[in-house]
């Protein structure tokens, strides 16, 4: 597993952070392997996606 795929993985949670049904395509993992943590940046950029306040000042 290389940085881009981590990389990857976070821009496929950004992208599926507009989708409500989205479904996480590295789950399951087993804790400590690498298809775990590709899961957790998915989630990790679905989530910021999904709690960016926008600025209004």
């Amino acid at each position: 597993m290389s940085g881009h795929d981590l990389y990857r993985a976070y821009q496929e949670g950004l992208a599926a952070a507009g989708e409500v049904g989205a479904v996480n395509p590295y789950v399951p993992g087993a804790p400590g392997t690498a298809r775990a943590l590709l899961a957790n940046m998915w989630l990790r950029g679905r989530l910021k996606h999904a709690l960016e306040v926008p600025d209004d000042t």
